[in-house]
């Protein structure tokens, strides 16, 4: 319906041309009516959630109050007889009623079938850069083939897919659709997809083999300095000042913030340097903490990769989510999921609900006791309500089920993952039926685990025997 409401706007503004013309009041009236159509179709496309119409809905309010402003300069007082008066009260009356007979009906009738049946029009399209799996395309449906240019733009391959998959629809409306795009050396470069009824229409674009590489590496990049970066958030969080040297992130238990520094992804370096010589690993550049700055702004200035890399790195601190629902656990940033693992739970929702943080980081928690008879596995993360923590399992047949006395159990390795990208004092969120932090997505990338060090450590044990509820 966005794109119905746009055709039709255009529509509008040829009736409006055509009454600045004529000053005929029929093509006002068609105006009125065509503008009022179009500005409704796209609001309701935002109400169907289609983002981009917000914008257009803001343009076309603006518009209609500059045009409603002309129109009323149009309309200046003159002087008339009576008689004149008379006349043009009556013609007006004539105009309106012969333009509301033949000329709206019609007019009204062909939006009204738009709205029903034009589905392809009307619904929003979705660009998707990637390659959809076998799951997203219908194996039943016979896609129709467009050939297209090897270096076709992204603009032109999308509006190929959207014109003809309209043109399919418009020779049989009723079913489903698929469009398959090859270029001139049959290699497949894009598919738009329509399941039907008010399905949203997608359209996927297939990123080449060397696009994909480039933005792997770019979200590992990201991914690993959001890492850094957290840690060193929650330092100087948890402490009130930036530390001269980033070594203060990976000291001993209790302050163990990170056991050792990711890897960045191009020259594969993890070491730290006050100096830009670009040629791989972190670059600090420590400052007193400014009082105008916000902390994630300031976290951002200080730490950087040391690396030719000029585009802006996003950075939003990590955060764990713990879904009591789906026996989940994400650890995120922002709306992106980094990691995601399946965990048991306790028995008779006896896991605590609510905001937590990760208290302290412990390796191999009570290490003098054998293995196989170790309850908290090789890493646990104790949590703020000291009663529970995050650790590893000696059973791991019980991950995925409700079972624990009220602790959250991962399998060791995933916990040894998971205890390496975690710096202390992260925010831990547990939740039933619906995530607090609101809508969450993947993107998907090819992640690289040699980047983490998962070894031990010593300086990051205890003597100490733990009691958490398990």
């Amino acid at each position: 319906m966005y794109h119905v409401g746009l055709d039709m706007e255009i529509q509008a503004k040829k009736y409006l041309d055509t009454y600045y013309t004529t000053m005929v009041i029929k093509y006002l009236v068609l105006y009125r009516k065509a503008r009022q159509e179009a500005y409704s179709l796209i609001k309701r496309s935002l109400n169907k959630g289609f983002l981009p119409a917000r914008f257009e809905i803001l343009r076309m309010e603006r518009e209609m109050r500059i045009t409603d402003k002309e129109l009323s300069k149009l309309a200046k007082p003159a002087t008339f007889s009576k008689k004149q008066i008379m006349l043009l009260f009556i013609a007006a009356i004539i105009l309106s009623v012969v333009g509301a007979f033949f000329f709206l009906p019609s007019k009204v009738s062909r939006a009204t079938t738009n709205v029903s049946h034009n589905y392809t029009y009307m619904l929003p399209y979705e660009v998707i850069e990637k390659k959809p799996t076998n799951s997203m395309v219908m194996p039943n449906i016979q896609a129709a083939i467009i050939i297209l240019e090897k270096e076709v733009s992204r603009e032109a391959l999308v509006n190929a897919l959207i014109a003809r998959l309209k043109m399919d629809y418009e020779k049989y409306p009723r079913t489903a659709k698929q469009v398959l795009a090859m270029d001139e050396n049959n290699q497949e470069i894009g598919m738009a997809v329509w399941g039907g009824g008010e399905q949203n229409i997608q359209v996927y674009i297939y990123p080449s083999d060397g696009e994909v590489a480039i933005k792997n590496k770019e979200l590992q990049l990201w991914e690993t300095t959001t890492v850094v970066r957290s840690a060193l958030f929650q330092f100087i969080k948890k402490n009130g000042y930036i530390p001269k040297d980033l070594k203060a992130l990976n000291q001993g238990y209790p302050n163990n913030y990170l056991s050792q520094f990711p890897k960045e992804p191009y020259k594969l370096k993890n070491t730290v340097t006050t100096s830009p010589t670009r040629d791989g690993g972190w670059l600090f550049s420590p400052v007193e903490f400014p009082n105008d700055k916000d902390l994630v702004s300031v976290v951002k200035e200080v730490l950087k990769p040391n690396l030719p890399y000029y585009k802006d790195i996003p950075f939003d601190p990590l955060f764990i989510e713990i879904d009591k629902g789906s026996n989940t656990l994400s650890v995120i940033s922002k709306e992106q999921i980094i990691r995601i693992y399946y965990v048991a739970l306790g028995k008779g929702d006896t896991t605590p609900e609510g905001d937590l943080l990760v208290s302290k980081k412990v390796m191999n928690p009570d290490k003098f006791i054998p293995s196989a008879d170790n309850v908290y596995g090789t890493r646990a993360m104790e949590l703020s309500n000291l009663n529970y923590a995050i650790h590893g399992t000696n059973t791991p047949s019980s991950i995925g089920e409700n079972v624990s006395q009220g602790c959250i159990r991962l399998n060791n390795l995933d916990m040894e993952e998971l205890y390496a990208i975690t710096p202390l004092n992260t925010g831990v969120y547990i939740y039933k039926n619906g995530s607090p932090a609101g809508l969450i997505r993947s993107n998907p990338y090819i992640l690289n685990k040699s980047l983490y060090n998962n070894s031990d450590n010593s300086m990051e044990e205890t003597f100490i025997k733990y009691h958490w509820a398990n």
